[in-house]
Parts: C-alpha cells; sequence; structure tokens
C-alpha cells in the first residue's frame, strides 16, 4: 500500500492549503483511484502531474480549467505539445495521463535525437554560419584559467 505524503514540510501548511484548494475544484480533484482530468486530450484518467511548456496557441486549444499552476514565463523553448521552437511559452504544472505523458515523451526523445539544445534553429544557424568549427570558435575564451 503507498505511503501518503508529507507536503507540510515547511511548517507553514503550505502544501496542505494548495492540496485543499486543488481539492474543491472539479477540474483540478484527484480521486482515491488516483483518476484526475487531463488537460491534454480533456479525459478522466489515471494522471500524474509534471511540468512542461507549452506556448500560446496550444494552451489556448486547451483551456485554463485543468491547469494546477503556471510555473514561469520562458522568451523561448520548445513547446512540448506542437514540438516547434516559439518565443513566449510558459512553463505549468498540470496532470496528464498515459497515452499523453507517452506522446511528451516521444517529442522530448525527438529533441535528444536531433542534438538537444543544439537543435535549436538559433544554434542550427551559427553551425552553417560558422562551419565545423562553430564549438571551439563559441567556447575560445570561455575556459578557466588560473
Amino acid at each position: 500500500m503507498a505511503t501518503k505524503l508529507n507536503v507540510d514540510t515547511g511548517g507553514e501548511d503550505i502544501g496542505k492549503k494548495l492540496w485543499e484548494k486543488h481539492q474543491k475544484d472539479e477540474y483540478t480533484r484527484v480521486d482515491h483511484y488516483k483518476e484526475a482530468l487531463c488537460i491534454n486530450c480533456f479525459k478522466k484518467d489515471t494522471a500524474a502531474a509534471t511540468i512542461v511548456t507549452i506556448c500560446g496557441d496550444c494552451a489556448g486549444k486547451r483551456g485554463r480549467e485543468p491547469l494546477l499552476a503556471k510555473v514561469s514565463d520562458k522568451f523561448y523553448g520548445l513547446c512540448y505539445f506542437c514540438g516547434d521552437h516559439k518565443f513566449h511559452i510558459e512553463e505549468i504544472n498540470a496532470r496528464f495521463c498515459h497515452p499523453c505523458h507517452r506522446k511528451i515523451a516521444n517529442v522530448t526523445k525527438e529533441y535528444n535525437k536531433k542534438g538537444g539544445l543544439y537543435s535549436n534553429p538559433f544554434w542550427t544557424r551559427m553551425k552553417k554560419k560558422n562551419g565545423k568549427d562553430w564549438r571551439q570558435i563559441f567556447t575560445q575564451n570561455l575556459g578557466n584559467r588560473r
């Protein structure tokens, strides 16, 4: 049997207040079978919360009801829903069902296969502009020489 997570280790009951707020709302509630509403497919199924980045277009299609919390705003990054690099994205905390977690994992796998951070359109342009030695050119004077 699973043990109960203690979210009040800080002594201010912030975790307890947040949990009560989520349980009162019908879109963010989790029942005894760990079933909750998925933000991506809007289906009630076994769900787990995770942090992902989302662009404005994808966020507009999905709505804000099942959103747990907005973590931060990012200037530029990869949207896990459409798989494109875009400006003005936000990092969100939301619950996803297993098939939607798999879709996010597939986007992450493709991102890593292409080269991770260096598959970004900016770095692709720098590779074309500076040739084979682009990493050496950019890291030439960044060493720790003491």
